[in-house]
This record gives C-alpha cells, structure tokens and sequence, in this order.
C-alpha cells in the first residue's frame, strides 16, 4: 500500500493539469470521474472465486465534439485464490485512453491502453513486476445530475490486468460492470 500512495500523488497531480491545460484550448471540455467496479466472472473456466474482483479508478480527461482522450489510473482489487483468502491489492494500472460519444455524450465507447503493476508478493512473484492492462467499454450511459455532474454506468466492459508476462504469467481477464460520478469542468 506504501507504494500506492508515493506512486498516486503524482499521478492526481497529473490528472488535474491535463484537464485544466484541455480546457485552456477552445473546443475542449475537462472532465473528472470517480468509478468504482465490480466483476464477478473471469477466463477462469472451473473456477469462479477467481472472478471476484473490485477496485476504485480516476478519470481525468478531454473531449472535442464525439472524440475524447483520458489518463485511467485504478487500483484492482482481487480475492486471494487459497481456500479462505481475503482480498489482496491486486495491480495498480495506468492507461491512457480515447472515447467516442454518441447520443449528445449520454452513449460513450471507450479503450484504454497502459502499464499494470503488481502490488503484492505471490508465492512466484515479487511486488513491483510490470506487465500490461487494456480495457474495452463497449457501451457505456450517462445520465445529467445537474449542469456539471453526470452519473456513468458502464454494464459490461472487458479488461485484462496481465502484471507479471514472465515465467509463469499472472494474467486476470475480467467482465466488469462500473458506476461513476463525473464532474464536468467549465
């Protein structure tokens, strides 16, 4: 956990500069989102405790007309895979990502690409290995809370969170459902 709070304070302050340097440009809207998801099947055949993950994110993006591009930063929580296993940290991943907006942006798309790095020991691998996370949203509703904040339900996305590539790979495929709060910036 250590390594998450060094690690996320840069990565905030990052997030809040690329909005506000999106929304100096005209045309470009800034916008922040808290989400927050759970995903109760995997790619796991036979074994579906593996499934049960959950985690937290941030959003900070732009959007000009239907496009928008967006840094993802989220801790992926996972159930530990012994028989009475309690959550462990998981991975922590960072990507960067582009959306398409349909519907006047109540209907989003989205892909995200970037690192994922492993936040606890296993018995095979040390914290801190660095593989690769993707996540795909295919269909994805906002609804307007008021003239600055909107409430997300993405129903189903798919995201693979791989942080370890070598040896014996560590690779969660997840079918994920997630809600979010999203501050439009002015």
């Amino acid at each position: 956990m250590r390594c998450l709070s060094t690690f996320l304070a840069p990565v905030l302050g990052a997030l809040f500069s690329f909005s506000g340097l999106a929304h100096a440009s005209s045309g470009w809207h800034g916008h922040l989102a808290v989400e927050g998801y759970g995903s109760l099947l995997s790619g796991a055949e036979s074994s579906p405790l593996l499934g049960l993950n959950a985690g937290w994110a941030v959003r900070a993006g732009a959007s000009s007309g239907r496009w928008g591009a967006f840094l993802h930063v989220e801790q992926n929580l996972w159930r530990g895979t012994e028989y009475g296993a309690t959550t462990v940290p998981g991975a922590l991943n960072v990507g960067l990502g582009a959306e398409l907006r349909f519907a006047d942006g109540r209907i989003r798309s989205s892909v995200t690409l970037g690192p994922s790095l492993l936040l606890f020991d296993t018995p095979l691998d040390e914290a801190g290995k660095v593989g690769v996370f993707a996540e795909l949203r295919p269909l994805g509703l906002r609804w307007a809370v008021s003239r600055h904040l909107q409430l997300g339900l993405d129903p189903l996305s798919f995201a693979v969170a791989a942080p370890v590539l070598s040896g014996i790979p560590l690779v969660r495929v997840q079918y994920r459902t997630t809600l979010s709060l999203e501050v439009l910036l002015p």
